[in-house]
């Protein structure tokens, strides 16, 4: 093991500062905090001795070396830290530096600060003003982010924006800026949409909760929603398992869960399947019930989405019971499990 990594930080930053010239050291020691000038003069004092061996102090600057030209990370100045970066810089000169700055800033983009928000909270705050003034603002965003903006817009509403931003004159600068900062303020303090609001979302994000829990827990909170509502419970259910899951079972989940279903519901359930999940069935099946299942498919003609997923449903409530029965278990970052 090298000497140099039982040694403490502090020792280190002695060691490295009286291997430079007096006035290097100078330098980096008027940068740092009293507190820990305190602590490095301390150290300076009492270096440990096993830094005065042959090679340690070059690892020491190897390793510092190492960390200075390695790749960083960096992101973009806050107001603050562009003002004090400035103070220091300029002293007085810099409120003015600043101001010029914001000036140049609001410029070439005056709704910046609406760029920072998700398409969401931008369409719930566009929806409450006209389609003039959000076709104002979503001309001045990014491109991508505006036509994720104007997604969320019923059609009529948003075709009207568009046909705005296309024959949009300039306004002046000020009537911009006014604009700009009203929009940002109010992006700013908008209330977070209710966790009620989207009752199919908020099934999804427990699904995928559930998805990744034990299935004892999974097991317990479809119970214990059964009792409560029990259509809420099948809704999760549904939300579980799907029926395009299929497509990635293996073949002992598949030879489990197919010898639960006649071919004559399966001919049905494959109309109009994807590739995945129809490949993956028939080739779980023997060759006799595969030319059967096929043979079943093309007699039965044209058929209704509604009276496929009837007899998707059906596949899907028996896949579901032998789950909750603990007979199958779909998978948990890792291979299916089929007892």
């Amino acid at each position: 093991m090298s000497e140099l990594t039982t040694i403490q930080g502090v020792q280190r930053v002695a060691a490295f500062l009286l291997s430079l010239e007096p006035a290097q050291a100078t330098a980096i020691l008027k940068g740092m905090p009293p507190e820990v000038v305190t602590r490095v003069a301390q150290a300076m004092v009492d270096l440990d001795p096993r830094l005065q061996k042959q090679g340690v102090l070059d690892e020491l600057v190897r390793e510092l070396a190492r960390g200075l030209n390695g790749p960083r990370q960096v992101t973009a100045c806050g107001p603050d830290q562009l003002r004090k970066l400035l103070s220091d810089a300029f002293g007085k000169q810099a409120d003015e530096l600043v101001r010029a700055t914001q000036e140049r800033r609001l410029s070439s983009r005056p709704f910046l600060e609406l760029e920072r928000h998700s398409p969401e909270a931008l369409a719930r705050v566009l929806k409450q003003e006209s389609n003039a003034v959000a076709a104002l603002a979503l001309a001045h965003l990014d491109p991508a982010q505006s036509a994720q903006v104007l997604k969320l817009f019923e059609q009529e509403a948003a075709l009207d924006i568009v046909r705005r931003m296309v024959q949009l004159e300039a306004p002046a600068a000020a009537l911009v800026r006014t604009v700009a900062a009203d929009l940002a303020q109010r992006a700013a303090t908008a209330p977070l949409p209710s966790a009620t609001a989207d009752p199919e979302r908020r099934l999804r994000s427990v699904a995928a909760i559930l998805n990744s829990s034990a299935p004892e827990m999974e097991k317990k909170v479809i119970e214990t929603l059964a009792q409560a509502d029990e259509k809420i419970a099948n809704e999760l259910r549904e939300k579980l398992f799907t029926w395009e899951d299929i497509g990635s079972l293996n073949r002992r989940a598949m030879t489990k869960i197919l010898g639960t279903v006649d071919t004559k519901t399966l001919s049905v359930a494959l109309k109009g399947c994807t590739p995945k999940v129809e490949q993956n069935i028939l080739a779980n099946l023997s060759s006799r019930v595969r030319d059967m299942v096929i043979e079943e498919r093309e007699l039965a003609g044209a058929m209704t989405m509604a009276d496929v997923k009837v007899a998707r449903n059906e596949i899907l409530k028996n896949i579901r019971a032998l789950i909750e029965s603990g007979e199958f278990r779909p998978s948990r970052g890792g291979e299916e499990l089929v007892s």
